[in-house]
């Protein structure tokens, strides 16, 4: 059977199930397997309809979400990888266009050209000096 709803008629089941449903947690207890049953099956329609009411124009077809979950798992895992490329691709331009980018291009020279170092930068401090006692 099909019935035809507006947006806002949907809207009214969703909010007449979700009363429905505290006025039962409210009157019984829910623990009771009958209770908890009946809540789980009104909790199951709310959701049904939330998701008619959700997904009417996205371009899916059948709202069966167990037909379609294969679907969503790709279409999640796409969403991810490309949310980390974005992430990865900005920290990029940032460290690119960053002080710390122009410090490392000012320290480096490129291959060939002479180097023109300190006399301190030339000690290599691994190496001992000819009076260490070491030598003695």
């Amino acid at each position: 059977m099909n019935i035809d709803l507006t947006n806002r008629e949907i809207e009214l089941l969703m909010s007449c199930i979700g009363t429905n449903i505290e006025t039962i947690k409210r009157r019984h207890d829910p623990a009771e397997p009958m209770t908890a049953d009946l809540i789980e099956e009104l909790l199951e329609l709310e959701t049904d309809l939330r998701e008619a009411l959700c997904r009417q124009d996205d371009g899916w077809g059948d709202p069966d979400l167990l037909m379609d979950q294969v679907v969503i798992c790709d279409a999640e895992i796409n969403a991810e990888t490309q949310m980390f490329n974005a992430g990865v691709e900005a920290r990029e331009k940032m460290k690119a266009t960053s002080q710390a980018a122009s410090r490392r291009a000012l320290k480096f020279v490129a291959p060939g050209t002479p180097k023109s170092r300190s006399n301190t930068q030339d000690v290599d401090v691994w190496v001992p000096p000819p009076n260490d006692p070491a030598k003695w």
